[in-house]
């Protein structure tokens, strides 16, 4: 139990002292590409951008699991699921990392419509909590609001914009201890039916920027290739997906070399033909 303490510590002091569970939202296939998650259209874009829900036009769900670090006991995962009613798409998530010491966990709702044909916004609310579960330590919790845009500039170029903690909330009054605060903006580009490149640069407030990129290939139907890399903690990211019908399969594995490998797996329902 102490050894896996002093880890938590020394991961929280290597990522700049943000939160573990919100340095880098769930689902694998954002991971695959180093993150790069906020030009997503999916389940998983109420994770990284509410606006891209708004896509969404029937009953769409995931889960998803993380071994930050390989590491036994910090774990992260989470679910979330988003259906339309025909004026905007809501959305519920939720996510937990820890162990019996020390947990974050989050709970959330959204809210996304479509402005134009081409330009999307959504917002969301979310519950933060963290426990430590040692002497002279306790449990806080916060609420906080999001929000961001998403519009496709042509056939296939997308853009899209995206603010965590807009309302600056504070977890705790000692040393003015705020959630954090990031601002991201991506590109996307189709560059054919088969191949996607992404990219985004994503700024901590308290900081420096982290710059993301990464790249999907589907050579056929059933499957994706991906792989990325990002400026923050020097980190490169693999995966794969495999699609059957209504759900895809993700697994993908992130490497920094501060701390090492993050393998992490999701399973997405959608609607075939979605």
């Amino acid at each position: 139990m102490i050894q896996r303490y002093l880890w938590t510590l020394a991961a929280v002091f290597c990522l700049g002292g943000s939160s573990l569970a919100q340095n880098d939202p769930g689902g694998a296939s954002a991971a695959g590409m180093a993150h790069t998650g906020l030009n997503q259209t999916d389940v998983w874009s109420l994770f990284h951008n509410p606006a891209g829900s708004a896509e969404i036009e029937a009953f769409t769900a995931g889960v998803f699991y993380e071994n930050r670090f390989l590491v036994d006991g910090l774990a992260y995962g989470g679910f979330g699921a988003a259906m339309s009613l025909g004026t905007g798409t809501i959305g519920v998530k939720y996510s937990n990392f820890g162990y019996d010491v020390y947990r974050e966990s989050q709970i959330g709702a959204t809210y996304a419509m479509k402005l134009t044909d081409r330009l999307s916004a959504g917002v969301g609310l979310n519950y933060h909590a963290v426990r430590i579960d040692a002497e002279d330590y306790g449990k806080t919790g916060a609420v906080s609001a999001e929000a961001g845009l998403r519009i496709q500039l042509s056939q296939k170029v997308f853009a899209a914009a995206h603010v965590s903690n807009i309302t600056r909330s504070q977890l705790n009054e000692y040393d003015d201890e705020r959630l954090p605060t990031r601002l991201g903006v991506g590109l996307g580009y189709q560059m054919a039916d088969e191949v996607l490149l992404v990219g985004e640069v994503v700024k901590d407030i308290d900081h420096d920027p982290s710059f993301r990129a990464g790249i999907e290939y589907r050579p056929v139907k059933i499957l994706f290739l991906r792989m990325g890399a990002s400026s923050g903690n020097e980190l490169l990211a693999f995966g794969l997906g495999l699609q059957f019908e209504s759900f895809r399969f993700d697994l993908a594995t992130t490497y920094g070399t501060a701390l090492g490998y993050s393998p992490q797996v999701s399973l997405t329902y959608r609607p075939e033909g979605e």
